[in-house]
């Protein structure tokens, strides 16, 4: 792969904020695992080029960490309002300090998990350090790479590098690192997105075949989003995606009427007073109402898939 001197040296940055960011966090008690970037490159055995940093972090110390980034010039991007400790996020990224723009993805748990905590123990349970930038990282051994790799092509845009990443994963690791992967799936809440995930690739449908994934099809929500469907229509699946008519209501009411902090995020005029506020929220019901044909197109495909 050629690489232009830039997106190298950028690279060499980031490998750099990676062990700061890290030291930085150990040194007020939080530990840390570099999900992706320079240890996934390892592991694949592959040149990747990556755009941040990704540390994974206990649920339980993310308080602990965002004090201490903040403490150390760190910013966050999004309002601080998407940063509180009882919302459903699962990553925040964050201005690094110095002359470069740089990210740093603060995780607490990783899209298509359900059990954060686990996600951490099991991750840290087999992490192993890494020599990087003149000093050292924890990345999590070859099964939690395969997991991750698979969870991150289930994601929206998995088409491009993360399904990139898995089919390189699915090369490189052998039958036995794959059934250590599912084990870990099934502690963590994660079998359904780490189905979507495999099914991307004929390589992956054989090996969730071979670990009895085959009648797991996992979420509607998660295949859309893989598929780089509508917004509206990963919405409206996860409805189903959900138990009981109370969380449904809430999925409802954030797809249709989301938070203020969180509709200010994409669009502008939602800066600009009650109006600007109001205005955007018009706007958004009558995106959904323009793309109503094509939702309705991508729901029937998912039901499709669902009882194929």
């Amino acid at each position: 792969m050629t690489v232009s001197p830039g997106l190298a040296v950028r690279c060499l940055a980031l490998d750099a904020l990676a062990v700061a960011t890290s030291d930085l966090l150990a040194r007020h008690g939080v530990d840390s695992v570099l999900l992706k970037g320079a240890g996934l490159a390892r592991r694949l055995g592959v040149d990747r080029l990556y755009a941040d940093v990704d540390l994974l972090v206990a649920p339980d110390t993310v308080t602990a960490a965002q004090a201490a980034l903040q403490a150390a010039g760190y910013r966050p991007k999004l309002p601080r309002d998407l940063h509180v400790v009882a919302a459903t996020w699962h990553e925040q990224p964050w201005h690094a300090p110095g002359p470069l723009p740089l990210t740093m993805e603060l995780h607490r748990g990783f899209a298509g998990v359900g059990d954060f905590d686990e996600l951490w123990r099991s991750l840290r349970a087999g992490a192993d350090h890494l020599d990087l930038a003149g000093g050292r990282v924890l990345v999590p051994d070859e099964a939690g790479t395969a997991l991750i790799a698979a969870l991150h092509a289930a994601s929206p845009a998995g088409f491009g590098k993360p399904a990139r990443d898995l089919a390189r994963a699915l090369t490189v690791f052998s039958p036995d690192t794959w059934e250590a992967a599912g084990r870990l799936a099934a502690r963590c809440d994660a079998v359904p997105a780490f189905t979507v995930g495999l099914g991307l690739l004929p390589a992956g449908v054989a090996v969730a075949n071979r670990l009895g994934l085959s009648s797991t099809r996992g979420p509607s929500s998660a295949w859309l989003a893989a598929r780089l469907a509508t917004p509206t229509a990963v919405g409206l699946a996860h409805l189903t995606d959900v138990s009981g008519p109370g969380h449904r209501l809430r999925v409802l009411s954030r797809l249709v009427l989301p938070l203020p902090v969180h509709l200010r995020q994409f669009d502008a005029r939602a800066h600009h007073g009650r109006l600007g506020l109001l205005w955007a929220y018009v706007r958004r019901i009558g995106r959904h109402v323009r793309l109503l044909p094509r939702v309705l197109r991508e729901l029937r495909t998912a039901r499709r898939r669902q009882h194929g």
